[in-house]
């Protein structure tokens, strides 16, 4: 169902206040996240007081610990209890806690074995805090599974029928007129494509562009966008590859994070951002952030209005599989696969 060793985003560190807590469901567990107020470091752990469970995230920050404003009971950053009221020595019940880092503007929490936590294998993306490349950036909740999510970003394809109003005019390009080149890692899906002589939103003479679009779908379901918009001619002067060493005209960067909450409900974090090369164009671009950001409920009405269909057909009834397939189809296998090792390892290990 799901894949537990791996780094999944909470929420946005800006989501955290000063002194409170954050609680969010993570593939079907309750987690809390909570600031040292000395040090400023993160702590991860279970949302459940162990004593009548109530969420720990409803508590407060004491230095490094919460405390449970339910009872009274305090729980240190090792998970450990270390105070109860009418208690004279703390029992020795402990929390369950998390591996937990702060990186390009997400929290990011380990929820598998804690000695496989790897710090290298969060990948890189924006943030949402530099200056020299402002973003936008919300989070919304699907009532969908989050593979329908992933078959989302994973097949861009759609932009030109979910979004023909808002997204499609706004990249000026058509996205399932062609295909993207795939090439695939162990834990990470890229796809790469040239849009030739697409529209310049905004221009006022019929200017085209050659735009070009990177984007990597990470596990376990982290999507990272680079485009720039180029003078007509770039992509065949480039041979169809990337452009190396060219300034563009605009650029527009992405940074997306889907978190399942449960087998039937998904959290999404985006951020969207587009800079121009010329002040000019910065506000430009800046005008179509609203239609950019509209997208994201136009994907939310789909895939809920798909769940409910998909809920409803007997899963004996075959798919049919069209060439934009390719990239959900490979980045479906690779979940399976990561996951089957997962269950393996831990036949082994038991």
């Amino acid at each position: 169902m799901f894949l537990r060793n791996s780094w999944y985003v909470l929420g946005w560190t800006r989501d955290l206040a000063p002194g409170k807590p954050l609680g969010r469901v993570i593939i079907g567990a309750p987690v809390v996240v909570w600031r040292d107020e000395t040090t400023g470091r993160l702590h991860a752990a279970e949302d459940r007081c162990p004593h009548r469970h109530a969420p720990l995230s409803m508590g407060r920050v004491e230095g490094d610990a919460i405390r449970c404003m339910y009872h009274g009971m305090k729980f240190g950053p090792d998970g450990r209890c270390a105070h109860v009221p009418l208690l004279e020595t703390p029992t020795k019940v402990a929390i369950r806690t998390y591996p937990v880092v702060e990186k390009d503007s997400w929290i990011w929490v380990w929820m598998g074995d804690a000695d496989r936590a790897d710090e290298a294998l969060i990948p890189d993306a924006h943030g949402i805090d530099n200056p020299e490349q402002p973003m936008r950036a919300n989070s919304i909740e699907y009532d969908a599974h989050y593979q329908l999510v992933h078959d989302n970003l994973c097949d861009l394809s759609h932009v030109d029928f979910v979004h023909e109003t808002t997204l499609r005019i706004a990249t000026g390009a058509w996205w399932a007129q062609s295909a993207p080149r795939i090439t695939t890692q162990d834990r990470s899906v890229r796809f790469e494509r040239w849009f030739v002589d697409a529209d310049l939103p905004g221009a006022q003479n019929g200017e085209t562009v050659d735009t070009w679009i990177s984007y990597d779908f990470h596990v376990p379901g982290i999507f990272v966008l680079r485009g720039a918009r180029y003078p007509a001619g770039t992509a065949m002067e480039c041979g169809m590859k990337e452009p190396i060493g060219i300034e563009p005209y605009s650029r527009n960067i992405e940074q997306q994070a889907v978190t399942p909450i449960d087998a039937t409900h998904t959290a999404y974090h985006y951020a969207t951002g587009l800079i121009g090369s010329t002040p000019e164009m910065t506000r430009k671009l800046a005008e179509r952030m609203d239609v950019v950001m509209a997208t994201f409920e136009e994907d939310r009405e789909m895939i809920e209005e798909q769940q409910k269909i998909w809920d409803r057909t007997d899963p004996e009834i075959e798919k049919l599989f069209l060439p934009q397939d390719k990239g959900p189809f490979l980045m479906r296998k690779m979940m399976e696969r990561l996951i089957r090792e997962e269950a393996t390892t831990v036949e082994e290990d038991a």
